[in-house]
């Protein structure tokens, strides 16, 4: 994946090079994967089948949460080819608990590319937040990218709303 580019193709070429990665990985004594890339959400399901592991999205636990608040949630992504995944699981999971889903983006840009620096990251997100959610009426801000849960308190602050960290919610669920 390149970080600094704003597509993502979403092909047999591109599963291969996620799962010979994943494969090489694998001791053989593993009860779940855990993805840590929402982009790779997508493949989820196909990892699964062919890997004969479970699967967990990077999302899903937070998309769970997030879906707790309310239909309305403000969805911050970094890397844009991710908002596509990540909006079609919550609708997904939102139509399944029967009250439908309504995401709104709140970051336009690639802030994935330069995640390194972390002040500048840390400006794009809040300001993001910050703008998207005032005329928006959201339920609450939806951090799908685990870069992003440093700044979950700060975002919460920022916006007097709830705040779902992709990355604390993966690992509230994971915890015995």
């Amino acid at each position: 994946m390149d970080p600094s580019s704003d597509r993502f193709a979403f092909d047999d070429a591109a599963y291969a090079r996620l799962r010979r990665r994943v494969a090489e990985t694998l001791r053989g004594d593993e009860a779940r994967i855990v993805l840590s890339c929402s982009v790779y959400n997508g493949f989820a399901g196909r990892l699964e089948a062919d890997l004969g592991v479970q699967v967990e999205r990077s999302d899903e636990a937070g998309i769970h949460d997030a879906l707790a608040y309310g239909p309305h949630i403000g969805l911050a992504v970094s890397y844009p080819p991710s908002y596509a995944v990540i909006e079609r699981r919550l609708r997904e999971v939102g139509a399944d608990r029967g009250g439908g889903c309504e995401p709104l983006p709140l970051l336009g840009e690639n802030a994935f590319a330069f995640a390194d620096d972390e002040e500048r990251y840390a400006a794009a997100l809040g300001e993001a937040t910050r703008e998207g959610v005032r005329p928006r009426g959201l339920d609450c801000v939806f951090l799908a990218q685990f870069s992003m849960d440093p700044f979950a308190a700060r975002i919460a602050q920022g916006t007097s709303l709830p705040v779902v960290s992709a990355l604390a919610a993966t690992l509230g669920r994971l915890a015995p």
